[in-house]
């Protein structure tokens, strides 16, 4: 099965699903999201992906509040969407 990256907008908030790649240099653990072009890092792999949650959501909020969110992802490449009536990027 092919993981679908998604970010969709829903009263409740924002679901979003996107590829996690946790590596290892040197002595620093990172964990990149290709699709975002977004990373975090730290010397455990659990820290890393924790820093890369903290990432995402600034980089969510800012986007949010600055209204460049869709422009910024269709930068990345991502497409816009309708499913079942929800918004989706």
């Amino acid at each position: 099965m092919t993981n679908i990256n998604y970010i969709s907008f829903k009263n409740e908030g924002i679901e979003i699903n996107v590829s996690l790649f946790v590596f290892k240099e040197g002595d620093t653990y990172i964990a990149y999201c290709p699709s975002l072009d977004l990373s975090g890092y730290d010397l455990t792999e659990e820290s890393a992906c924790s820093d890369f949650d903290y990432m995402l959501a600034d980089y969510l909020n800012d986007q949010l509040r600055n209204g460049t969110l869709r422009a910024d992802l269709a930068m990345h490449g991502w497409k816009v969407g309708k499913v079942n009536g929800v918004n989706w990027v």
